[in-house]
């Protein structure tokens, strides 16, 4: 029922009114697209006697907004392992190829804020190298490498440039340093997390809040009629571009509606023009449920932006809350699918 009932309860396709990019060139290429990853909440150690009282989560362009309230239900106090997982990051493809575009160049690329009953807390980054299913990061501390990154100065062969030439020859050797988009591309996964021990007494509720910069994928789309929800619509780092899904389902719940909308906006403006472009997130819900029980009262909120431009995705029940968001409450809610927005971005037209 996209595109219709606004200020209703929305169905499984929802069309919103969301966001703005800057404008998009007469010259661009259809097939310029952007890297993103999906991101996610905290991860737990699995325990039997901490639950999730609630979950307020807030997706938007430029940010995501997580607050949760946990309480020990154990007449002793408990102390568990916390960790937010940045996005595995796979560096084979080389610099060009899966064309990132980090919110923030550094270690820290999601820029990850904590805070703990209100109070600001500095969690400890820890950075791990994975190759073929082996933790390599010993192997490439020891020559100096795990810092090369995407983001580094003067990108991998610059980074080379600085190490131990005899370290270099070994991570080749290893093949874990090969010929690619520069000569010395690195070949394994960087993998990055954020940790802290948390104490949760008994009886108590505990805020946990965490913001972090959204990581966001971009597409210019020649004529929209081409996607069918099944694939990715720009580049989801880690897959081929255009992968679809094992199952076929629209990954994106893309109805009749929101393609006519789409589509007649199109079709006032003939090639070369590219009235819309697409933007992606993606949260992850349905990894390292660890708590006891369900998610006592979840609830969502989509921030909209520019109101010509419109979102699908697959979630059932958002209600129109204001000018700029959609909302969605539910209890007792145990996620079976993650959260995947598909946004046609209005550009300037002729």
């Amino acid at each position: 029922m996209a595109g219709k009932g606004i200020g209703k309860a929305i169905g499984w396709s929802a069309l919103l009114a969301i966001l703005f990019l800057p404008m998009m060139g007469e010259d661009a290429s259809a097939n310029d697209s952007t890297g993103f990853q999906g991101t996610g909440g905290i991860e737990l150690t699995r325990t039997d006697v901490i639950e999730m009282r609630s979950e307020d989560l807030s997706i938007g362009m430029d940010e995501i907004r997580v607050s949760y309230v946990f309480r020990n239900v154990s007449d002793h106090p408990v102390e568990t392992l916390v960790a937010f997982p940045l996005p595995d990051l796979d560096l084979s493809p080389g610099l060009t190829a899966s064309a990132w575009t980090f919110p923030k160049p550094a270690d820290d690329f999601l820029d990850f804020r904590l805070w703990i009953d209100d109070r600001p807390v500095r969690p400890s980054l820890e950075r791990r190298a994975i190759f073929q299913g082996r933790d390599v990061t010993a192997t490439v501390e020891a020559a100096g490498a795990l810092g090369m990154t995407p983001w580094a100065p003067g990108a991998y062969d610059g980074y080379a440039r600085t190490l131990d030439p005899a370290a270099l020859a070994r991570l080749r050797d290893a093949g874990l340093i090969r010929n690619g988009d520069d000569d010395n591309n690195p070949q394994w996964t960087l993998r990055t997390r954020y940790f802290w021990t948390q104490t949760f007494p008994p009886g108590r509720d505990v805020r946990v809040r965490h913001v972090y910069r959204t990581f966001l994928g971009h597409s210019l789309l020649g004529d929209v009629n081409e996607i069918d929800g099944r694939g990715v619509v720009g580049r989801l780092v880690g897959e081929v571009t255009g992968t679809v899904n094992a199952t076929g389902d629209d990954r994106y719940c893309l109805d009749a509606a929101t393609r006519r909308t789409v589509a007649t906006v199109q079709a006032k403006y003939p090639p070369p023009a590219m009235p819309y472009g697409a933007a992606e997130i993606e949260y992850i819900l349905t990894t390292a449920r660890n708590w006891r029980g369900p998610i006592g009262r979840f609830h969502l909120t989509i921030d909209k932006g520019a109101p010509e431009n419109i979102v699908s995705l697959c979630w059932n029940g958002l209600i129109k809350t204001g000018p700029t968001t959609f909302e969605s409450t539910i209890t007792d809610f145990v996620p079976d699918r993650d959260i995947r927005l598909l946004l046609f971005v209005r550009g300037k037209t002729p």
